[in-house]
């Protein structure tokens, strides 16, 4: 995809990446997993699930029910890859 059309995606809502952000998301991404370690993201994102379901749930359609828990394993499986790939290219290329 080129990065006139990703920017342009990105703009669809506000996007709050600096430039330098764009042209580093390595370092970004490292300094995400430094803050907020894998196991500690899993917790947050299945708290914030947990929460939502439990006052959203009683009034949600079961379409939205089933979308929001696709969406969280989804979300969840997207940590896990972004921390493995930036755990992997961390140690490749010595960052920080």
């Amino acid at each position: 995809m080129k990065r006139r059309k990703i920017i342009r995606n990105l703009n669809y809502q506000p996007c709050k990446l600096q430039n330098y952000q764009l042209k580093a998301p390595l370092t970004v991404m490292i300094y995400f997993f430094t803050d907020y370690p894998v196991h500690e993201v899993r917790d947050k994102l299945a708290e914030l699930y947990t929460v939502w379901l439990r006052y959203s749930a009683g009034h949600a359609s079961k379409e939205t029910i089933i979308d929001t828990l696709d969406f969280y394993t989804q979300f969840k499986e997207l940590v896990e890859i972004c921390y493995f790939d930036t755990m992997m290219k961390r140690s490749i290329n010595n960052d920080l």
